[in-house]
Formats: C-alpha cells, structure tokens, sequence
C-alpha cells in the first residue's frame, strides 16, 4: 500500500498499564495485537462546543479516508503526551498554542484488531485569532459537530468512521 507515514517512524511501546516499554517502529505496532503504544486526541472547539472532524487522507497507513477526531498522533519514543498533542496542533491543523491551553480529558486503551492504543485525550477551544489550515497528507476534508450529531452519526452509521475515535467518544464524552 502507498502511505506516507514512514514505517520505521519509533513510537512508544508500553504495558497494560501504561508504563513504558521502550521503542517500537510504526509498521510493528500497526500489526501486533499484542503490543501497546502510546496515541493522543486533542479534540478542537469552538465557542459553541462544536467539534472539528476530520476525514483522512486516503494516503493515511490506517482507516484511509474515514472520520476521525481533531487531530490525533503517536507518540514519538522519548516524547510526551502532552507535548507530543502540542506539536500535532500544530502540524495537521496549523495552530501554535502551549501546553497549559490544553485540557486533559482523560485516558483511555483503544483496541483495534491489529494494535492497541493508550490514548490520551484533550480538549483544545479554539482562539479567534487561531487559523486553520490542515494538512493534505494528512487530513482531506473537515467539518464541524455536535457531541450529539457525532453520537447519532456513529449509531445511524451515517459516516465511515476511524474506529478509534467511536471507543474514545464512548467512553469519554
């Protein structure tokens, strides 16, 4: 499959209770049921609590061109969640903020049939002055949601959906 994410990008492996193993590259973790990596959410705002969602480019290694969060990312080996959420923002969708704007959600293991997330979730309300501009590698198409329009969307099967983000909106929000 043509992707553009590099396969031998290091991640960061852990155990069933979230403490680090060590490195492991991307194309292992995609396809090992029985590893665990580190993943972040930060979930995008606006003033009247709508969500940004994004479709996947169809380059995307994993669920191509399917519904997924505001912006989410693996975490690099060595990183952080937090930091690793800041430095997503503002890749795919051009928005520079800090660490302290970020809201911690909570945590959740996300298990798909080849992999298995620890996922750290955030919240992120956008700034008048923020621009989005995402990145076509990355993401193809956004719109905007509800909580409840995701909700009833996931249930009516009305978008193909990533099926990370339909676990995290279930058991988060």
């Amino acid at each position: 499959m043509l992707t553009t994410d590099s396969q031998n990008e290091l991640l960061t492996e852990v155990d069933g209770n979230n403490v680090v193993i060590g490195p492991i590259q991307r194309g292992v973790a995609h396809n090992s049921p029985n590893k665990i990596y580190r993943t972040i959410y930060v979930v995008v705002k606006d003033k009247n609590s709508k969500i940004l969602l994004q479709k996947r480019s169809s380059t995307k290694d994993l669920y191509p061109g399917c519904w997924d969060l505001s912006v989410g990312g693996h975490v690099i080996y060595g990183d952080s969640y937090t930091g690793t959420a800041v430095k997503e923002l503002e890749e795919e969708l051009g928005i520079i903020t800090s660490a302290k704007e970020l809201k911690l959600v909570g945590e959740v293991l996300v298990k798909l049939p080849m992999s298995n997330e620890f996922f750290r979730v955030f919240d992120y309300e956008l700034k008048p002055q923020d621009n989005i501009r995402f990145e076509t590698n990355e993401v193809s198409k956004t719109i905007w949601m509800s909580i409840e329009q995701i909700k009833e969307s996931i249930q009516q099967q009305e978008l193909k959906w990533y099926p990370r983000p339909v676990q995290i909106i279930r058991a988060l929000y």
